[in-house]
């Protein structure tokens, strides 16, 4: 009896396994191999892809077929500061304090200072004279009951005597004006020929190619001989055939 009872239970059981393990086996082989046994990982690094374009990574712009590098600032696309009186950023201040640039300085014998100091003499109605050194550039001298007396540093320098020049801003450096900072030009420009060399209206141009600013003056009656004055204040001297007349400011004897 407890045999034929057992025959009696087990198939249906073998029967239901068979199934589950048949539609386990079917739903797997649906998809492909890769699919099927690889695991999800929604963590994944991004994977690198080639860059098939070696300058769209360059952190400057490169110039196109008809463009080079900008020759007045070597493709940096700043120069030196040029405005009257710019030294590395820096300005004489405006203010009424000691500079090196105004008044009189001499030297002079004063036990306790060394003799290659530079002196200003303020004079007094007597006849005598207060004097301060390089050392109290920057500070105000004022006349109080009959001396010129070191009120102390100036308000709008500091001290220093200068100021940031308004027109870099205290870099000492501008925007290139030939390429106007963009560090390329077209190829055809040349450092005697471009754009705003050529709109420059005090442009000299000479028979050997140079190009100056400033202004030309004949030196004697017959108009053989010239002087120029540079825009930077210097004085060249000149014939008169060396003025390239063609392209520069100068159109007829002066």
């Amino acid at each position: 009896m407890t045999s034929t009872h057992g025959h009696a239970l087990y198939p249906p059981v073998r029967l239901w396994l068979i199934s589950l393990l048949a539609v386990m086996f079917f739903s797997g082989c649906g998809k492909p191999v890769s699919q099927a046994s690889k695991p999800s990982n929604t963590n994944a690094e991004p994977v690198a892809t080639l860059d098939t374009n070696p300058t769209a990574n360059l952190a400057e712009p490169v110039p196109g077929k008809d463009g080079k590098v900008c020759f007045a600032c070597q493709g940096t696309g700043v120069v030196k500061c040029t405005a009257p009186g710019c030294v590395d950023g820096k300005v004489d201040c405006p203010g009424p304090c000691l500079k090196l640039s105004h008044g009189t300085w001499v030297h002079l014998n004063v036990a306790g200072h060394s003799p290659t100091d530079l002196w200003q003499k303020f004079y007094l109605p007597n006849g005598s004279y207060d004097a301060y050194s390089q050392a109290h550039v920057g500070h105000v001298i004022v006349m109080q009951n009959g001396h010129a007396v070191d009120t102390g540093p100036c308000k709008i320098c500091g001290g220093t005597g200068k100021v940031d020049c308004s027109v870099c801003k205290g870099t000492g450096e501008v925007a290139c004006p030939i390429c106007d900072g963009k560090k390329y030009v077209p190829v055809s420009w040349t450092p005697t020929d471009n754009p705003w060399l050529n709109a420059q209206s005090d442009l000299i141009r000479l028979a050997s190619g140079q190009v100056l600013f400033g202004k030309a003056i004949y030196t004697n009656g017959n108009g053989t001989d010239i002087t120029i004055k540079t825009r930077d204040g210097r004085f060249m001297h000149v014939p008169a055939s060396d003025l390239g007349l063609k392209g520069t400011n100068i159109s007829k004897p002066l």
